[in-house]
């Protein structure tokens, strides 16, 4: 088995990070390279939220936290789901896309701000909410 890993840089929990796919790797030079990210994390294999048996337990990706300049403080991105597009219908697994949406309501309920990403578009780190607000403003 080959396991793909990178040095995940001084503002990271783990010296070094596992990463599955090349859009989690992008992902993590991201996070490495954005001043505003004050600490990130992937989540480890064996952190399993558990869903319902016919959908299967669900392991997010990344963990973050990110200094806010609208606000002026540090602010918990908690769960981030890296994947290749940003429509879910087009994921190449009908079961991803059932774990994300089970995972949108289940982080929802707990106020936690939780979304999907490529990591491409300019406020990558924003939840869908935030990105149609700053959307809106720049037209």
């Amino acid at each position: 088995i080959r396991v793909n890993s990178k040095e995940a840089g001084d503002r990271a929990l783990y010296n070094w990070i596992q990463y599955d796919s090349k859009v989690e790797e992008n992902f993590l030079e991201k996070l490495k390279t954005d001043p505003q990210i004050l600490f990130f994390f992937k989540f480890p294999a064996k952190f399993k939220i558990e869903l319902p048996k016919q959908i299967g337990n669900y392991n997010p990706d990344w963990g973050m936290v990110r200094y806010d300049n609208g606000t002026q403080k540090a602010k918990l991105y908690l769960v981030r789901e890296t994947k290749g597009g940003n429509d879910l219908v087009l994921l190449r697994f009908p079961h991803e896309k059932r774990k994300i949406i089970c995972a949108l309501k289940y982080f929802a309920e707990l106020g936690v701000d939780y979304d999907f990403t490529t990591g491409e578009n300019p406020d990558w780190w924003a939840s869908r909410m935030v990105q149609e607000r700053l959307q809106q403003q720049a037209e």
